[in-house]
């Protein structure tokens, strides 16, 4: 009797349909499409919009850093060598060494900002090639264009010549050091003074 049961409740499982999953339409497979389309637009909008901040920020950054150690390596040097020859302590050969590694500190403060400009026009470009992306309803609801591939390319440019120009203004921050090293070992011998003398011909 039991087993009776069992079998004609097994029957009475069998016979319950199956659950099946509802069929989109076409109008609810456009809205769905369309929304989707919207998140990828929404996104690509909201990376352009951080691009732009980080080339704001990440040229401040780079001002404060590069101009902190380079310019003040030059004011330090520029009150330096001020003092010196206030006081006639400094010869001319004297003054030309000593004067070279202030050369060295300026060129890396240019360098720097140039390398801060560049970094704020590649971050502008990649904003920019994303900004001007089309956006459409398709897969894959963006595309590039020849403005924004323009853009993107300009922006790779600009990336190449802010790493060249941090790289040289590092280079010109070391070889400032080594050559007010250098200068001040010089300062330590005496001043040469020429003296003229004038000579009498027969």
């Amino acid at each position: 009797m039991a087993g009776r049961d069992w079998a004609e409740g097994e029957e009475v499982m069998d016979s319950e349909p199956l659950e099946t999953k509802p069929v989109l339409g076409p109008k609810e497979q456009l809205e769905m499409r369309v929304r989707e389309a919207q998140r990828a637009h929404d996104s690509e909008t909201a990376f352009g919009k951080s691009a732009n901040d980080a080339a704001v920020k990440s040229g401040e950054e780079a001002i404060k850093a590069m101009i902190l150690i380079n310019g003040g390596s030059s004011v330090a040097m520029l009150a330096f060598m001020g003092t010196l020859a206030s006081r006639d302590m400094l010869s001319p050969v004297q003054l030309g060494q000593i004067s070279a590694p202030l050369i060295c500190f300026a060129s890396g403060l240019i360098a720097a900002m140039i390398a801060t400009a560049a970094a704020y026009f590649t971050n502008l470009m990649i904003a920019g090639s994303s900004n001007l992306k089309q956006r459409e309803y398709d897969a894959p609801f963006l595309r590039a264009t020849p403005s924004s591939k323009r853009h993107h390319f300009a922006g790779e440019i600009f990336r190449y010549v802010a790493v060249i120009a941090a790289a040289t203004s590092i280079a010109c921050f070391g070889a400032g050091v080594i050559k007010a090293q250098s200068a001040f070992s010089a300062l330590s011998k005496p001043k040469v003074t020429v003296v003229a003398s004038d000579r009498k011909t027969a």
